[in-house]
This record gives structure tokens, sequence and C-alpha cells, in this order.
């Protein structure tokens, strides 16, 4: 659509292709709520608001309320387990029609190979989806990753309309101890005007101002109001996340007020695929602002505006003339329900359910396990000290703790004792087949019996694998070979359930509804066994994150985030 065809339906000179009538429209601008109005469409943009245009059709809204579609901030597609297309299908009903993504997942798996993906697979769906170039890949010098993605590597994302800037930049320490490779990173977008994510747990003073004057402008990782309250400060735009394993929104309210509303934005970061259909999306983050005392102005703006306003996202996050006609109507303001979903002044969603087909084609992808050939002993820990340093796991948190403890030993060798809910955890490099295996300990996941292992490990995404006895553990990891990736739970040599995830070892190549059905096996099996983590598999997953403190394991070991160090499993 040119620019002319939209001057004259906003003359009326050409009628409109739509009205929608009757609604009271969330003005952000005005900061309003509009009752009886009329919203003009034309092509997918909206071509004026209570302007008395004609239309080809006219929809009577019926007192519903209208307000821009939601917008995700920061999200990693992957962590749904579902392909882009699918993905699209589960978000959009909520009321979602533009996302901000992170492949810094397949990134990690796969490079360049893996971000080219990611844009093909997002093409012509039902909502836009903007990519971020992953920052950190690898994450760290610490794990072994399946790529790397240099400066260098990145100037031909810059030419993409879609990619909209430098994704988290996770390894701070790298920031502050002026990496020059990372530091090339962030100058590449900042100079080319592009906006550049932070990811920055915990860090305040002189640190933190370090790291936002190297031009970082944004975080999602803050956990309590005061941390939030000295990012504003300090410019950041801070992202309240609700995601699967770390819900930090509620926790983070009494930092949103009317003064500071206009730096908050909403992400979900990590979000399972069941966690999307039963609980929702952006609409259950927009819930709690609502039921957590924030102003209906104030909760969309944080929404929708804001975070069209820090990506630069052309033409999103308000119902104003020349905006792309992206709306969500719905019924009430204390329980915020999707009832009619437009993308472009298309419906692509009613009541809960998609309407319009999705492009279902996706790219090729290879293979991405490949791990050297394993045994029963490979997973044997031979006894070389009194104590041992243990992995705390925590329900709800992907911060853990250090517990210093003496191993239970039989026959020379390290084992899992339930009595103190210690088990062994393993990450094995599945990338180069170099037979790099990590050994630990880990308490708090409640295992009783049988192993969990899965490919999704953050940010490297190495196999891992928790488990009480060698058979188990070791039936686990050959099982995820043989499936290209994705989750099981073995007991001894008996596989008992199973996530397939072929495409790069992150995400299932068949429809949401098969992965949200397993998905929901897994909370009953786990249920069943008493594991005490709400969400387990999340819970694994972020084991070998070593950038989120405190201590975590990679392929290479343990690894002291605090002091961002290698340490070894036996203290003394």
């Amino acid at each position: 659509m040119t620019g002319k065809d939209l001057i004259d339906a906003a003359q009326g000179a050409a009628p409109c292709d739509l009205n929608l009538a009757n609604c009271t429209i969330v003005d952000l601008f005005r900061g309003e709520l509009r009752k009886g109005s009329t919203v003009s469409i034309r092509k997918g943009r909206i071509a004026g608001v209570n302007d008395g245009l004609r239309a080809e059709r006219t929809i009577d809204l019926k007192g519903l309320y209208l307000a821009p579609g939601l917008i995700d901030a920061h999200v990693h597609i992957e962590s749904s387990l579902l392909s882009p297309p699918e993905y699209a299908r589960v978000v959009a009903p909520h009321g979602t029609t533009t996302v901000v993504a992170d492949p810094h997942e397949i990134a990690n798996v796969m490079g360049y190979e893996g971000m080219r993906y990611m844009l093909a697979a997002s093409e012509g769906l039902p909502i836009d989806v903007y990519l971020m170039v992953p920052s950190c890949v690898p994450a760290t010098d610490f794990d072994t990753a399946g790529a790397a993605l240099y400066a260098s590597d990145m100037h031909p994302f810059l030419r993409e309309a879609r990619v909209l800037g430098l994704g988290e930049v996770m390894n701070y320490p790298g920031v502050l101890y002026k990496d020059q490779k990372l530091l090339d990173k962030i100058a590449l977008f900042r100079d080319a005007g592009k906006p550049v994510d932070g990811h920055a747990p915990g860090l305040s003073g002189g640190p933190l101002s370090a790291y936002i004057a190297a031009g970082i402008g944004s975080d999602h990782e803050c956990t309590n109001p005061r941390e939030a309250e000295e990012k504003v400060s300090k410019g950041m735009y801070v992202m309240l996340r609700e995601g699967s394993t770390a819900k930090d929104l509620k926790s983070l309210l009494p930092a949103v007020n009317a003064r500071t509303a206009s730096r908050f934005l909403i992400c979900s970061d990590d979000r399972h695929a069941n966690d999307l259909v039963d609980e929702g999306h952006m609409d259950h983050a927009l819930r709690l602002l609502l039921a957590g005392g924030v102003s209906v102005i104030d909760a969309f703006t944080i929404a929708c505006l804001n975070p069209a306003h820090w990506f630069g996202i052309p033409d999103a996050g308000a119902i104003a003339p020349g905006f792309k006609a992206d709306l969500v109507a719905f019924e009430s303001l204390e329980d915020f329900r999707a009832k009619f979903v437009y993308k472009d002044g298309l419906l692509v969603a009613e009541e809960g359910r998609m309407i319009t087909e999705t492009p279902s084609a996706r790219p090729p992808v290879r293979d991405s396990v490949n791990i050297k050939w394993l045994t029963e002993d490979d997973f044997r820990i031979p006894a070389q000290g009194r104590r041992i340093r243990v992995i705390e796991a925590s329900p709800g948190s992907i911060i853990t703790g250090e517990r210093i403890v003496e191993p239970r030993v039989e026959a020379g060798l390290c084992v899992s004792d339930l009595e103190r809910d210690l088990v062994r955890i393993f990450v094995i490099e599945r990338h180069t087949g170099s037979g790099n295996i990590g050994k630990g300990f880990i308490t708090g996941l409640g295992l009783k019996r049988g192993a969990l292992g899965g490919t999704v490990s953050h940010d490297s995404h190495n196999m891992i694998v928790a488990g009480v006895d060698d058979a188990s553990i070791f039936k686990a990891a050959r099982h995820l070979n043989k499936m290209k990736g994705g989750f099981v739970f073995a007991v001894e040599d008996e596989v008992i359930l199973d996530l397939p995830l072929p495409v790069a070892g992150l995400m299932s190549d068949r429809g949401a509804a098969f992965v949200v059905e397993r998905l929901r096996a897994f909370e009953e099996l786990f249920e069943r066994e008493g594991l005490a983590l709400g969400s387990p598999l999340m819970t694994l997953s972020f084991m070998a994150l070593p950038v989120i403190p405190s201590l975590k394991i990679t392929d290479r070991g343990l690894i002291d985030v605090v002091s961002f160090s290698p340490v070894d499993l036996f203290v003394d």
C-alpha cells in the first residue's frame, strides 16, 4: 500500500475496507478510554479514528474495548518447544500480534544457519516476528557451543527489515572487563542506531553504570523492586518477566507507578507451550498488571506502546492514523480475555481460536545431536576428596545456590543419596563429539528413581541428564541421541516418557497439540514421582547456564558464576 492510498482513505476520497464501530478505544496518547468510537482501516493500516469515514464493511463491536495488539518484548521462541508457525498459532488468539524474538538458543546450536532458519520460518505468520541478533554465541568460554557469531558475521543482518538490534548481552563480566570481541558487537549496532538488549542480574552501582555506558539499554533480569528502580533511574527499560520458571512480574510491581510506567515492558523470555495454552501469553502478564493495581492506561502502555518505542518498531503499539491495524477486542478490564484479534486489519482469531490458516512450510534443518560413543563408565564419579560442591536448585527460580557436603561413597565411587536428595548431574557435549562430560551433584529436583534428561540446556544446549543410577542415566543419554534431541524420563532400561525435539534439539516438528499433550504427560509423571520443583524440565534446562548465579555445570565442569571461574567438584 502506498502513502497516497492511505491519504485518500483518510480524507474520504476512497472507501476504507473496514470500520470497527461502537467500541471503547484504549487511547494511549491521550491517556483515556474513549467510548462510542470508530476505527477505520484501509489495507491493514488505520486510516482514521472517529473521522466519519465510509467503509465497504462495518462491524458493530457493541461496546467492546479495543486496544492495540500486545507485544512480547523478549522471547526465545525455541523455549516454547514449537516451530515459529506453531508458536504463532498458539499466541495470536491470546491477543499477541508482535514478538521480539532472540534466537539465542538455535544460534548457539547452529550459528548463522540457525538465524537464517528463524527468519525463514517466521515469514508470513499471523503475528509479526522481529529478531534480535544473538550477542553471546557462545555465551561464555566455560562451555562448548555449536557455533560462534562475531561482529563480522552480523553485518548482513543489519540489512534485514525484521532484525531490530543486538540481543541480550548476557556476558556482563565481559563488558566490564572490556572484552574487545563483545564491545565490537555492541558498537556495530549502537553506531547503526539500533537497540542493544541487556541481561544483568543483580548488577548495581558503578558496574551497572559501566554496563549501561557501554551502550546497553534494557534488562529483563530484575527480581526485586529496588533493582528495577535503580535500573530505571539510570535510563534503562526494564522488562517485567513472566515465564515458565522465572516469574518476576508480581515482585516488581511496587516499582511501577505513573512516573515510571513509561520505562517498563512485559516479556515472557522462556515459556513452554503448555503454559501458553493453559495460562496464556502476554494476556496473562497484562492480567497480573491490572490485578496488581496498575492503571488501565499504564498497563496497556507497558504491554503495547513502550516496546514499540524501545525497539523502534514502525507504526505499532497504539491506535492512531497510519499505525498498523493490529488490534484486540475484549469485554472486561477486570479479566482481560481477547475476544477478537485483528492483524493488519484482518480477523485472525476469535474467542481463543485461530480462524485463519498459518503457513506450515518449514525450511529444512540439519541434525544437531552429535555425541561420542557412550558407556555406563562415562557416568561414574570416582571419589577424590572428602567434600563436594552441590548445585542447589530452588522452586520458581533459575538462580541456584551452592552447598558443601560429604558425598555418599560406594566402592570408591560417589553415588546418589536419596535420603539427602543428592543426585548426579551430567552435561554431555553434543555438537562436535568431543567427549566432554561435566560431572556433578544437584539437590532440589526431588528425583527418587530413574533419570531425567534433555538437549534443551541454556545456553549452549548440550545434553543434560540428572539421575539416580547408572543404568537410567545411560538409557536417558542414549535415547536423547536416538531421537535427535528432546526430553526423556527413563528408569533403568525403560523409557517411561519422551518428547522428541528434532529441530536443532530444541523444537518439535509436530503440532502444538502433540507438544502440549506430552508436556502435560510429563507434569502428571512428575506429580506421581513426587518431584519437588514445579517445572522440572525447565529447571533442569537452566542448570547449565553459567551466567546466572551462583553454581552451574557445563560440559567442562562446575562454574562459580559469582567469581566467573571454573571450580572443582571436590572441595578438599
